[in-house]
């Protein structure tokens, strides 16, 4: 948890100091001896939102049964944008962490014998330097990196842990962009590295890893990221990114990994949104099923 609030803390600080300086605003300096304001142009474009969720169900001599439980999350999705002529930076930060506590023992939530369990674990900072080429194409170099705040669990075997993995990806390529709100991202010089900190997950054939004692694993490949972000209807904003790494020491294109993962909100009014979160993803290196994350409820949405 220590990670987190470090996490949480540098991008208070960050966010404070744009907009004490005005990084997010039109900036107009007055000059003494004249009646008029000089309006220099903004280029940074900032925004952020924090969306907590909360979910209670408690049953008691229920004729019809049922586990009692209690849940909440906290969700903080962060875009830094800046663009200057020629030149584009587009950055986003999306930290995601949640808890579930089940009666299991039936004796009440509170039970000791009953305990939280983590629910979304969610790090991943992505930041792409674009370059107009020509009309709608830029050369782009884009860095992204994903991990999770803390140890994941299943069938009550550790499975992952903090930085155990973290994958950072690196490339060099062309980005298409025919509207703010949708890019394609083409790739064929990609570096896909693998890092797992903890030693008992440190095994062969684990998320990649090729000997015993490798604490990481470097695959070179292509990649291709498509990114959505955009009112879809009144009210209704949808993010939507899917992304393709082919590793080219693979041998067949059906080794590819796959990340599907589409975020739609929809607002009831000034205070309180609907959500649908789905993400559906392909790592062979993991094993050879589809994963799947779906989470759905009512969020109470911050933006500042």
């Amino acid at each position: 948890m220590k990670n987190s609030v470090l996490f949480i803390l540098l991008f208070i600080v960050y966010t404070s100091y744009a907009k004490a300086y005005g990084v997010n605003d039109t900036i107009s300096v007055a000059d003494s001896t004249k009646s008029d304001s000089i309006v220099k142009p903004k280029y940074w474009l900032i925004k952020n939102n924090i969306t907590l969720n909360s979910d209670q169900n408690v049953y008691d001599n229920w004729e019809s049964g049922g586990i009692s439980s209690f849940s909440f999350s906290v969700f903080y999705r962060g875009s830094y944008n800046y663009k200057k002529n020629k030149t584009t930076w587009d950055n986003a930060v999306e930290l995601g962490y949640g808890l579930l506590r089940q009666d299991v023992t039936e004796k009440g939530i509170l039970d000791k014998s009953n305990v939280f369990k983590k629910s979304d674990d969610k790090i991943e900072l992505n930041s792409i330097f674009g370059y107009r080429a020509v009309k709608n194409w830029n050369y782009s170099g884009l860095i992204n990196f994903k991990s999770q705040f803390d140890n994941g669990y299943k069938d009550g075997n550790l499975v992952s842990s903090t930085l155990s993995p973290a994958v950072l990806t690196s490339s060099l390529g062309f980005e298409y962009k025919p509207r703010p709100y949708i890019s394609t991202l083409f790739s064929f010089l990609t570096g896909k590295t693998t890092y797992v900190m903890v030693d008992s997950l440190a095994i062969p054939g684990n998320f990649g890893l090729e000997a015993r004692g490798d604490h990481f694993n470097f695959s070179l490949g292509s990649y291709i990221k498509v990114y959505f972000d955009k009112d879809i209807f009144k009210n209704i904003h949808m993010v939507s990114k899917l992304e393709f790494f082919y590793d080219y020491e693979k041998t067949s294109l059906l080794d590819t990994d796959i990340n599907f993962e589409t975020l739609i909100t929809m607002k009831v009014n000034k205070y309180i949104s609907t959500f649908l979160n789905i993400q559906l993803v392909m790592n062979k290196d993991f094993n050879s099923k589809v994963q799947v994350k779906e989470r759905f409820g009512i969020s109470v949405p911050i933006s500042f």
